[in-house]
């Protein structure tokens, strides 16, 4: 039988596709592209979500074998791969990979991120890394409740139009809130599950940065010597060199150098999250990433030269940085995101005046439902990026 009448219908099918216009992922009902939600279904038509890491167990690495017992090979009595041991997002303005490394026997990190607004004048990105503390119980727990639940807020706030240092800044006080809560199944409230956390909002002309804890944010210029450190370390160390006593190699050769200070969950100290702007020079990467990363190379600008400026594609410069922590000795789990300035693919025009990269620091987008009334408050951090 020929196949042309299968591929005259497949044409067939495209084009009536084509001519009924855009459609809701998530209820194929019609849609209006100037329309911010689905009318049938409310899902937001402006914002794409990088999926979890799944439920889904893996063969075993050792026999192939994919029946488990109490999280154990049947056939060879490995212990049983987690859909966490490595996972890969792309969104291709953002994506991400978050690796076990070579030492733990499972992947604590957590990573979380959103594209708001792809297609519009004023579009955004949202991303999130956790890294859970490995002295508490179930770290995993914290670190993957605490990425979803400020990428969660954050999509909200931001379509609301709520600024971003607000917005961010809510977000992470609402994840102490969230991870605090799990120390109520545990009998010891002082090992409970917690995390750090880093996080940034990147807006054509602006990026705000947020943390809690050794997770960090840099900013990967065009020109690597204009590359920085947007956060600053709540560690023993990142203590010293903010005050100037060392620099970063000597200080994190101390034995306590990497000990934490700040954290999300239980007995968390009740300071205030860090909250920084930054206005970059022209365009860049904003890289997301945990200790598992920076451990290896913390520099900002050979951070930026091993990643090309993403000229390979950001999934592909992801996996490898990854890969260079891992060449390293992979110590810890390994968490790298990597976002684009200005927020859309490099194929889109990107502002051509002053006055346009003047109106974007403000997003614009369809009003969002009402909801709960935005914060009025928020803490910054006016320290300057390292």
């Amino acid at each position: 039988m020929s196949g042309e009448p299968a591929h005259g219908g497949g044409r067939e099918q495209g084009a009536a596709q084509a001519a009924r216009g855009p459609v809701c992922a998530a209820c194929a009902a019609s849609v209006q592209p100037e329309d911010g939600y689905c009318e049938a279904c409310g899902a937001d038509l402006l914002v794409r979500r990088a999926p979890g890491p799944g439920e889904a167990a893996a063969p075993c690495p050792d026999c192939g074998g994919t029946s488990f017992t109490d999280g154990y090979c049947d056939q060879c009595g490995r212990l049983a791969p987690s859909p966490r041991d490595r996972w890969e997002r792309d969104l291709h303005i953002v994506a991400g990979v978050s690796d076990r490394g070579l030492r733990h026997s499972r992947n604590e990190d957590a990573m979380a991120f959103a594209v708001i607004g792809e297609g519009t004048e004023f579009p955004a990105s949202v991303v999130v890394v956790c890294d859970g503390v490995s002295s508490s119980v179930d770290p995993q727990r914290a670190s993957q409740l605490a990425a979803d639940t400020m990428v969660d807020l954050l999509v909200r706030a931001l379509r609301r139009g709520e600024p971003a240092p607000v917005a961010l800044s809510a977000a992470i006080e609402a994840a102490q809130q969230a991870v605090t809560a799990l120390a109520d199944e545990y009998p010891d409230r002082a090992n409970a599950p917690s995390c750090t956390a880093a996080a940034a909002v990147v807006e054509r002309g602006r990026i705000t940065a947020g943390w809690v804890g050794d997770s960090r944010v840099y900013w990967l210029a065009a020109d690597p010597a204009a590359s920085c450190r947007l956060t600053d370390d709540d560690t023993w160390a990142g203590q010293l060199i903010a005050g100037g006593a060392v620099d970063e190699a000597e200080a994190y050769k101390a034995p306590h150098a990497h000990a934490i200070l700040r954290w999300l969950g239980p007995d968390a100290p009740p300071e205030p999250p860090h909250v920084r702007h930054f206005a970059p020079g022209g365009p860049g990467l904003v890289l997301v990433c945990s200790d598992g990363l920076w451990n290896y190379v913390w520099d900002a600008t050979d951070l930026a030269a091993l990643a090309r400026d993403g000229r390979d594609g950001l999934a592909a410069t992801c996996a490898a940085l990854t890969a260079v922590a891992l060449d390293g000795g992979g110590q810890d789990n390994i968490t790298t995101v990597l976002a684009r300035h200005p927020p859309y693919t490099p194929a889109e025009p990107e502002p051509e005046t002053e006055r346009e990269v003047e109106a974007a620091q403000t997003l614009r987008l369809p009003p969002a439902p009402e909801g709960a009334a935005p914060r009025t408050t928020v803490h910054y951090d006016e320290g300057s990026a390292s």
